[in-house]
């Protein structure tokens, strides 16, 4: 079984569309990817949603290839990211928060992607068919995953853990501290040993995510 996850903040500096290299779509994208985005509407709604359909579809593709590729990466590691290998199938994407889902194809692999949107944040969750369900995964703000544990600030990459260590532990009824992600790929420990199952990290600007399947 395998799970990954991506998360995005549009209101990043880095998601800006215009001060990507002019190949950047080409790079990235395969050619029906290329065609949705620039048939999207690049206005802006306006009101409480500033970003353009066309803004948050590029961004829900990007997230949605990252995604799948942690999933094919954990089980087979020598996999090289390259995104126009990682083709989208997206459902329409919803006009302000909700969920579009979808599918993934890499090399005659299938992966099924849900793609959600809150606000200014896209989180994107990729699994293969065996992955056990139901899928855990959480965002939140990083600011506030620093302070799940303790008060001390970390990294945006351990407050990822952390976020994925205390919601974990809260579900599978156990105290926080019996529980902890290490590794890269991200291994879940429970009191030192290894738990079946996998969990993906992700940290992108103001938000850290995960994603976990884990045995019964």
């Amino acid at each position: 079984m395998s799970v990954g996850n991506d998360v995005v903040d549009l209101d990043d500096p880095e998601c800006r569309l215009d001060g990507l290299h002019p190949r950047w779509a080409e790079r990235v994208f395969a050619r029906a990817e290329r065609a949705a985005v620039a048939a999207a509407s690049g206005e802006s709604a306006g009101g409480s949603r500033p970003w353009s359909a066309r803004h948050r579809l590029h961004w829900a593709l990007w997230a949605a290839k990252e995604s799948a590729f942690k999933a094919k990466k954990r089980g087979a590691p020598a996999t090289v990211f390259s995104p126009r290998e990682l083709v989208v199938e997206l459902a329409a994407l919803p006009e302000a928060n909700g969920v579009a889902t979808g599918r993934v194809a890499h090399r005659g692999e299938m992966f099924t992607v849900d793609v959600r949107f809150d606000g200014a944040c896209v989180h994107a969750l990729a699994w293969t068919p065996d992955a056990l369900s139901p899928i855990l995964a959480r965002v939140a703000a990083a600011r506030d995953a620093f302070t799940i544990q303790d008060l001390t600030p970390v990294s945006a990459g351990d407050a990822a853990r952390r976020l994925a260590s205390g919601t974990l532990a809260s579900a599978l009824g156990l105290a926080v501290e019996r529980l902890q992600v290490r590794g890269r790929p991200p291994v879940l420990l429970r009191d030192g040993e290894a738990i079946d199952g996998c969990v993906s990290l992700s940290h992108h600007g103001r938000f850290v995510a995960f994603a976990a399947s884990l045995a019964p």
